[in-house]
């Protein structure tokens, strides 16, 4: 089978795997900044290379030449995996075979960027990976499997991202080789179920804790922004910067301290005020020190200081 594989990041370099191993003959299209270096992610055009599957970087997949390239190559599937441009109908149209997605969401829930931050904002039981028929709108068209998993109350971003790869991955080989008979097992979306996020709407470059937040509302930024290596929510004690690592699953009760400051010492944590309760602190590192222990930073964490 011939198999378009469009896509960067583990899952990717997973299902490309599995599909050279499979004897499948796959054409590989990579994302513009993926220069072949394996880095916290392993690189897709690494891959092809070790793999020896055919790879191209387009700048615009949508091009007409582009696409007379791939309808030319008489491809029996198309599969998207986190890959950053959106394809168009001139696409689906041109190559004139089945074009899937696989959203790391579970659909209709969480269309668009940023879905596991949403869904760990929005303090989702569960999250999971949707593979579905591509259309026009964006992560709209009609679903093929799903695949939940539970989202724990202290799962930092990372660590449903993690959950969610693996996730993605065992749905793409149990759907595998993606039979039109399977194909045609439709499930639309319910429209009145959906959300969707713009590039935009999560401003990851604001990473500074606001520590009068609601504590339940503060508990879920702070997990949402914690995804290593790539960033962490950040705050100053006496000046010093401080990252935030890990993040209890209890809410405490409200106390009359100022928001930021410290309030109790637990087993392996910290209680820190917030607004209307507080939020354990599990996980915090120097930012001029990253590799100290937590054990030793919580040592000097008194009762009393505040964070700003």
């Amino acid at each position: 089978m011939r198999i378009v594989l469009c896509g960067k990041n583990a899952a990717a370099v997973a299902c490309l795997e599995f599909l050279t191993g499979k004897g499948d003959d796959v054409w590989a299209i990579g994302t513009k900044g993926d220069d072949g270096r394996d880095g916290w992610q392993p690189s897709f055009r690494g891959a092809a290379a070790r793999l020896g599957a055919d790879f191209a970087q387009p700048r615009r997949i949508n091009d007409d030449a582009f696409v007379d390239r791939l309808a030319a190559w008489a491809p029996d599937r198309l599969v998207s995996i986190q890959y950053d441009q959106i394809l168009r109908g001139n696409l689906f149209a041109g190559i004139e075979a089945p074009c899937l997605n696989l959203h790391f969401s579970l659909l209709p829930r969480h269309r668009g960027v940023a879905p596991i931050a949403w869904a760990v904002l929005s303090g989702d039981a569960e999250a999971g990976v949707s593979l579905h028929h591509m259309v026009e709108a964006i992560d709209a068209g009609d679903l093929i499997a799903r695949r939940a998993v539970p989202v724990a109350p202290d799962d930092t971003a990372r660590a449903l991202y993690d959950k969610l790869t693996g996730a993605a991955v065992d749905l793409f080989q149990s759907t595998y080789p993606f039979s039109f008979e399977s194909l045609a097992r439709r499930l639309p979306q319910d429209a009145s179920l959906a959300s969707y996020h713009k590039a935009g709407e999560i401003d990851f470059g604001q990473t500074r804790v606001t520590w009068s937040r609601p504590a339940a509302e503060l508990q879920r930024w702070l997990r949402a922004f914690i995804f290593p290596p790539l960033q962490h929510p950040e705050t100053l004690l006496g000046g010093e910067p401080l990252q935030v690592t890990l993040v209890g699953a209890r809410i405490g009760p409200a106390v009359e301290k100022p928001p930021g400051t410290i309030v109790a010492h637990t087993d392996g944590a910290i209680e820190v005020a917030a607004r209307g309760g507080t939020v354990m602190i599990t996980g915090m590192r120097r930012q001029a020190a990253p590799s100290q222990e937590w054990r030793q930073l919580k040592d000097e964490l008194q009762t009393g200081k505040r964070f700003d």
